[in-house]
């Protein structure tokens, strides 16, 4: 066996005694803290009373994160252990046994939650400033940017919100189109099966260009820095249960909410890595400037989601997930010839080199849509459509064959 063979196979030993232990590690936390808080919930305290006190109080919105909180806490304890359980009945009934008994089980539980349980380590292990600390380390800086500061009416909470809601898309979008940010943001979207664990996979480095453009963007809004901590938790809450997988959730449109907030179904359809669905849909929590923007894409049944990145990439892999486009960017930037073409690897779009754009999200989703146009219309195309076909209908028509076809484009 060769050097790197061996090298891998002991780094995957590696992985995989790590992940044991820190699966045992979590979920004896997990299942212990939420059962303790049951418990207390059941003597008036725990759950019920952070969801009723602050009703008493009139401060609804805690309450809103508070049975998000829980609704959270419940579902991630149950896709992990409803699969785990499911997964052990169905291998209960197989000839073989011992080591080759457990081994696909062990590798089904990898494929599903090995990324999520070691970038949780990762996040927990290193000596690194998280993302609610650094906020309110690199607050005062930021403000000497603010020009004006809006009061704490209920009017200015909406536009608050949206403003962060902005940056949030901003960070999003860049993150997808500039290959350097692209690497820091992939181990996100690596995974081939979406759960609720999955909002836990983030590369170390990344909080701390969302803290950056989240910020400039707040401070040069006006934006009250009093209203930062209800806003990230709101944010962070939802942001977590978009992540359901379809087996908890089958249906994720959640009815007539899709039209209001971003669903589930809005964030499977931005996990997909099919044509259709590549670069759509950043929001996190309203789909507004998603809409604004033309990057909403509804979820259609005529497009399965296929998860995951667009290379060929084992999961089980965590060393390949997590630092694997980084490694790939230094190869192309180190082949690459001449300064500019260096530069453009580093800030163009993932799938863009000095010969050819048609790999990038961008090319690949129009080329689709020139066959498939019809699944790309959202309600902001539909609008304008309609608005533009009403227009067409009140020039003077000089022909039969207008008169025939009054359409636009392929938009009758």
């Amino acid at each position: 066996m060769s050097f790197a063979k061996k090298l891998n196979k002991n780094l995957a030993v590696t992985e995989n005694v790590i992940f044991i232990c820190a699966f045992g590690f979590i979920m004896y936390n997990l299942v212990s803290t939420y059962g303790r808080y049951i418990y207390k919930s059941i003597k008036g305290g725990g759950y019920f009373s952070a969801i009723v006190d602050p009703v008493i109080k009139h401060q609804y919105y805690i309450s809103i994160i508070s049975l998000i909180v829980l609704l959270n806490a419940t579902l991630v304890l149950w896709e992990i252990l409803s699969f785990t359980i499911q997964l052990l009945k169905k291998e209960r009934d197989h000839a073989a046994r011992g080591y080759h008994q457990y081994k696909p089980i062990f590798k089904k539980v990898a494929i599903h939650y090995k990324s999520s349980f070691l970038a949780l380590v990762i996040h927990e292990v290193l000596p690194k400033i998280i993302l609610i600390h650094m906020f309110w380390i690199w607050l005062p800086h930021f403000q000497k940017l603010q020009l004006f500061t809006i009061n704490m009416q209920w009017y200015s909470w909406i536009y608050g919100y949206i403003c962060w809601e902005f940056s949030s898309w901003l960070f999003h979008f860049t993150c997808h189109r500039v290959r350097l940010l692209w690497c820091i943001h992939s181990p996100h979207h690596a995974p081939t099966e979406l759960n609720m664990t999955v909002n836990w996979i983030h590369f170390f480095a990344e909080s701390y260009y969302s803290t950056l453009i989240r910020l400039l963007i707040l401070m040069v809004f006006g934006v009250n820095p009093a209203m930062f901590a209800a806003v990230i938790t709101i944010d962070s809450a939802w942001g977590i249960f978009i992540h359901v997988s379809e087996g908890t959730l089958k249906d994720g449109r959640l009815g007539i909410l899709r039209h209001i907030i971003i669903t589930p179904a809005h964030h499977r359809v931005h996990h997909a890595k099919n044509p259709l669905y590549l670069d759509t849909n950043f929001a996190n929590v309203l789909p507004l400037w998603d809409w604004v923007l033309g990057t909403l894409q509804p979820i259609r049944e005529e497009v399965k989601t296929e998860y995951g990145i667009s290379r060929e990439l084992d999961v089980t892999n965590f060393s390949d997930l997590y630092f694997g486009e980084l490694l790939l960017l230094y190869r192309d930037v180190k082949n690459a010839r001449g300064i500019k073409n260096k530069l453009l690897y580093i800030f163009m779009p993932p799938g863009w080199s000095p010969a050819s754009s048609a790999q990038t999200a961008a090319v690949l989703r129009q080329e689709y849509l020139k066959t498939n146009p019809e699944l790309g219309m959202t309600s902001k195309t539909r609008f304008f459509a309609s608005m533009k076909s009403r227009t067409v209908s009140y020039k003077p028509v000089n022909s039969d064959a207008e008169v025939a076809n009054p359409g636009i484009g392929w938009i009758k």
